[in-house]
């Protein structure tokens, strides 16, 4: 079953990536557990001068990687001032694993999404302390079965729709 949950403030800032035809269905960034817990630890170390960078780090974590899930592709970017867009069609996607340690799966519900893609080089796409990663995995997984089914519909259609030959 898949739903559509994306706030209005990203489908307006994310409609320009999009091509005709082509519904967001989920956008995330890391998980908010992750950020605040951290954020809450790292604040006292930062009056000690030594949880500055980290602090930083983390805040920087938040505002610059968006990752999306199209009906027809995944989409990461990347960057608060230059950005990089990186994009993997869903019919590319050959599978995806989550890792998570203990930390992240009870206390965070965060994890690590790999994703491998079909080609030359096979590359693989990691996703760090994403939100909700289960749901994320399930979500692919529908949209990619879903795109299989029209694959497997539409052939089965043009085997059955065969011209004669004109003798």
């Amino acid at each position: 079953m898949i739903t559509k949950n994306v706030p209005n403030h990203q489908r307006r800032k994310l409609e320009k990536l999009l091509s005709r035809g082509e519904e967001l269905i989920m956008v995330t960034t890391i998980g908010s557990r992750y950020f605040w817990i951290n954020f809450i630890f790292l604040l006292p170390l930062a009056f000690l001068i030594v949880g500055i960078p980290k602090l930083g780090k983390l805040v920087r974590m938040r505002q610059s990687f968006t990752y999306a899930l199209s009906n027809r592709r995944f989409i990461i970017i990347r960057g608060i001032f230059s950005r990089k867009i990186v994009t993997a069609p869903l019919t590319a996607i050959t599978h995806v694993t989550i890792e998570q340690s203990v930390l992240q799966r009870y206390l965070f519900n965060t994890g690590h999404l790999v994703i491998i893609t079909a080609g030359f080089d096979q590359r693989e796409i990691v996703i760090e302390n994403i939100g909700n990663p289960v749901q994320f995995k399930i979500m692919i997984e529908e949209l990619t079965e879903k795109i299989e089914e029209s694959w497997q519909l539409k052939k089965e259609r043009e085997e059955f729709s065969l011209r004669p030959l004109k003798t």
